[in-house]
């Protein structure tokens, strides 16, 4: 991953997973410009903080806190301490192997966006140009919210 790569990455991470973590929590720490990692860390749902590492090879979580001493965080906790240093390949697989609420919240999401597509495309009126651009570009917004 290319310096300006890893910085758009970063930069991206700290507002498109607010739906699904504790919203305004991520926050870059570490901008590694020689060896191309950053650092980051967010809150998430269930009340557990999770430092992030983002590199070339891919997404790990470098360590946890829960930030309470409720039942439901300290197992939390223990979601994401048996992931700890293992490499995701996306963002969004990193966060839907340790947080259940993230991944209830990401299905939410993405069922509503294949609604909306569906919704297009079942419109009498999407045969027309400006509908089949919109359906398009539907499914791009979906194609790149997905990658």
């Amino acid at each position: 991953m290319r310096h300006s790569l890893l910085s758009d990455e970063l930069d991206d991470i700290t507002h498109a997973y607010d739906y699904g973590i504790v919203p305004g929590s991520a926050t870059v720490f570490v901008r590694d410009e020689i060896n191309n990692i950053g650092r980051l860390d967010l809150t998430l749902l269930e009340g557990v903080m999770i430092v992030v590492e983002v590199s070339i090879e891919g997404y790990k979580v470098a360590s946890c806190s829960p930030l309470s001493n409720t039942k439901d965080a300290m197992l939390a906790a223990q979601v994401v301490q048996r992931n700890l240093e293992l490499l995701f390949e996306t963002m969004d697989n990193l966060l839907m192997a340790v947080s259940p609420l993230f991944r209830e919240r990401f299905q939410q999401a993405l069922y509503e966006k294949l609604e909306s597509v569906h919704h297009i495309q079942q419109d009498p009126s999407s045969q027309s140009d400006l509908s089949h651009a919109l359906s398009q570009e539907a499914l791009d917004d979906l194609h790149n919210w997905i990658h």
